[in-house]
């Protein structure tokens, strides 16, 4: 069984739904106990993130010795970029959780451009320790298609109502400065016309 449950954690390395809903598929063959399969799910997924945040902070070091990105990097506000990446770590890590492709580039960013590493260790925990059981637990009373389905149109919703979202302030930001040139030009012309000549 340890072989078993060694092979769990170490297959989410290469597919996490995947492999929590094979977590509940064995426990619900009798295979492995529900909490062995929990329990090593949540410890790859785990070290999974950690992983992430480790090549993001390897690939920050080694982009200050390549000279164009040192040039790029050098007209970017670096403290102000980290100051907003660390105010938004939780819920970052958190909505990497249920949109999917986003946890592997949101974790790398955090791990180049954050300062609060145990911050990211302790927030990546909680949405494990979240996450986890709930796939696991739901596999293994109501089956792989269920869940799996289910899984999709959570993060499928999400990353629609993120995209509307997106697309919104988008139009919103851009509506907003269209106008303000319009008033901006309406006013320098008013005030044109309406000076008294010398």
């Amino acid at each position: 069984m340890t072989a078993l449950l060694v092979a769990l954690a170490l297959s989410t390395l290469i597919s996490e739904d995947l492999a929590l809903i094979g977590g509940g598929l064995l426990a619900r063959e009798g295979h492995v106990p529900v909490m062995h399969a929990v329990v090593a799910c949540a410890g790859g997924v785990y070290v999974g993130d950690l992983g992430l945040w480790a090549v993001g902070r390897v690939l920050r070091s080694r982009s200050l010795q390549v000279p164009w990105l040192t040039r790029a990097f050098a007209s970017i506000d670096v403290a102000t970029l980290r100051s907003h990446i660390d105010k938004q770590l939780g819920i970052a890590i958190v909505f990497s959780r249920f949109v999917p492709g986003s946890r592997l580039p949101t974790y790398v960013a955090i791990g180049a451009w954050s300062q609060r590493p145990l911050a990211f260790a302790t927030w990546s925990l909680l949405a494990v320790v979240a996450w986890t059981p709930i796939v696991v637990v739901a596999t293994m009373y109501f089956g792989d298609a269920i869940v799996m389905s289910a899984v999709t149109g959570v993060r499928n919703s999400v990353l629609g109502s993120l995209i509307t979202a997106t697309v919104v302030f988008g139009v919103t930001k851009l509506a907003t400065r269209c106008l303000a040139r319009l008033t901006g030009r309406y006013h320098h012309r008013l005030a044109h016309t309406t000076e008294t000549p010398n």
